[in-house]
């Protein structure tokens, strides 16, 4: 029986598409931003909680989101009332008690602004509602925002289990997530596409050499 080999670029071919087959699919996904504020500080928040108590917002995750990531927590700040502005960060679960991470001090320092604090490394997966709440440490400072113009009845105030819902309008917390059900399906990564090329690329160029020498062969 006769073996017959395989041409050089129909195995340089299979090999490449042999590494593709093993490089990351990558899921698109996308954040998403809750918040029940307007973006419009109104005031600072009259009648800042005393020492150990919370200001809270509770958040829902969006339609077709069954659980998700917390990348971030957001915390308008406006004019300080002292120079100490460090409050401790709480994720409480759906039932309003339960803590979801281990709660942190965190320095909302920058006023009239947002101020952002970093959760990805926390590793919070959230799978119904949730809360965002800040323990104060010095009784009214630091002043978080205050929407007015509507109300949500998602700002608390109290402590966990001894919650009361704000009427007056909504603290200005909000919570940046990531859903852990895709996006708009699969895509390709750009970096697999920029890998695949200079194969490709080689693998035409072997093919031309290898016709240029079946050409000279037969002369």
């Amino acid at each position: 029986m006769t073996t017959r080999k395989l041409p050089l670029t129909l195995l340089l071919m299979i090999v490449i598409v042999s590494t593709v087959s093993f490089l990351p699919v990558q899921e698109a996904r996308a954040s998403t931003e809750l918040f029940y504020d307007d973006g419009t500080s109104d005031q600072g928040i009259a009648g800042s909680p005393e020492i150990e108590k919370f200001l809270a917002v509770k958040f829902s995750l969006p339609s077709g989101c069954s659980s998700a990531r917390l990348l971030s927590a957001r915390f308008y700040k406006v004019a300080p009332d002292s120079d100490d502005t460090d409050v401790i960060v709480h994720i409480l679960g759906s039932d309003e008690i339960t803590e979801l991470t281990t709660p942190f001090t965190y320095d909302i320092a920058v006023d009239n602004s947002w101020n952002e604090v970093d959760l990805l490394g926390k590793n919070i997966i959230v799978t119904g509602d949730f809360l965002v709440a800040i323990e104060y440490l010095i009784a009214w400072d630091p002043s978080l925002g205050y929407d007015l113009t509507s109300v949500a009845h998602r700002s608390y105030e109290g402590t966990p289990g001894l919650w009361a819902i704000s009427p007056r309008g909504n603290y200005m917390i909000r919570a940046v997530i990531e859903c852990n059900a895709p996006v708009g399906g699969v895509v390709v990564p750009t970096n697999k596409l920029e890998i695949l090329t200079p194969y490709l690329a080689l693998a035409g160029l072997v093919a031309a050499v290898s016709a240029v020498v079946v050409v000279k062969k037969r002369r």
